[in-house]
């Protein structure tokens, strides 16, 4: 058995995926990505192009009895969270 823990246990992708969900239901048509606030936390350990890997393996080692569905998944719950990058930063000069 793998030690490695399914993607869909942990919030940071089940939330994200929600929130695409709830956008895409009330009309989404775009996602926009601040390249500037990505810049700043692609290249962490802990960021979403690691978050990504780590889902990912999960989705490789666990899924292949069902088509690895979890990858389309997994690169709309990232796009949900790169969409959110540097909101806080906008919103406080929004103000």
């Amino acid at each position: 058995m793998s030690d490695i823990e399914h993607w869909s246990h942990d919030a940071y992708w089940t939330d994200a995926l929600d929130e695409y969900v709830e956008r895409r239901e009330n009309g989404l048509e775009t996602i926009t990505i601040d390249v500037k606030a990505l810049q700043e936390v692609v290249y962490n350990g802990d960021g979403p192009a690691y978050r990504l890997l780590d889902g990912m393996r999960s989705v490789w080692e666990l899924e292949d009895q069902d088509g690895y569905r979890g990858a389309p998944r997994l690169l709309l719950a990232t796009l949900i969270h790169l969409s959110g990058l540097g909101e806080s930063e906008s919103d406080d000069t929004d103000r």
